[in-house]
């Protein structure tokens, strides 16, 4: 089955290496990193790329840029797996301004810094290895791909529309920590789908396939058989 897999801000396939090694027998996972000053441009670009018909994930940003692709192609779409994502548009579109403005200003190094210490939970058993990779992906991007990347971020438009009446097997794996998309956001997703499976991991904060990798291998197994199911 192919899986098409989009990364959060800043972060490449790296983010996602241990699920696509341990998910090999059920899919055909295919890592798109785009770094576009649009979202539909990056939509367009990700559709473009991708198989006719997939599985789709996304985490952080990258789960935004999953609901636009939803939102352009929903018939090519088999299931939908989504990690701390907010689908409304911008909370805060002065504030992530901000961070741009300090990016051009020279300051990429710590606003990536920043922005990586706030996405791990420190006292989950595996902070320090996930932190260090997050800011080893990070820095690989590197300031361009933040500004295009963050752009994008800052003009999306509401996208939770595209729940209502998908039926297609949906899966929202959640870290109990995340202090960028709050567990209570999951729960709100899943209360508008009809196929949903919310998982809430504990000691774990906005990314869980750094941070709780084999539990995320489960709920992610879990979901391909239920596409395949159906």
């Amino acid at each position: 089955m192919p899986l098409v897999l989009l990364p959060a801000l800043l972060c490449d396939e790296e983010l996602y290496r241990a699920e696509v090694a341990a998910i090999a027998d059920l899919a055909d996972p295919l890592v798109v990193t785009v770094a576009e000053p649009s979202i539909e441009t990056a939509a367009a670009v990700v559709l473009s790329r991708a198989p006719e018909r997939f599985a789709l994930a996304g985490t952080s940003a990258g789960g935004n840029l999953a609901l636009e692709v939803l939102a352009t192609a929903r018939s090519r779409v088999l299931g939908l797996w989504l990690t701390g994502v907010n689908p409304g548009a911008s909370a805060d579109p002065a504030g992530t301004r901000r961070l741009s403005d300090r990016v051009r200003a020279g300051e990429f190094d710590k606003v990536a810094d920043e922005l990586a210490a706030r996405c791990i939970h420190a006292g989950g058993p595996r902070a320090a290895e996930a932190l260090a990779t997050l800011r080893g992906m990070a820095h690989r991007g590197g300031p361009a791909v933040f500004l295009r990347q963050n752009e994008a971020m800052i003009t999306r438009r509401d996208r939770s529309g595209v729940f209502d009446a998908l039926a297609v097997p949906a899966l929202l794996l959640w870290g109990r920590h995340d202090t960028f998309a709050p567990p209570e956001r999951a729960a709100a997703i899943a209360s508008r789908l009809s196929s949903a499976r919310l998982e809430v991991l504990e000691d774990c904060g906005h990314l869980p396939t750094l941070e709780a990798p084999d539990a995320t291998t489960r709920a992610v197994r879990t979901w391909l058989e239920a596409i395949r199911a159906s």
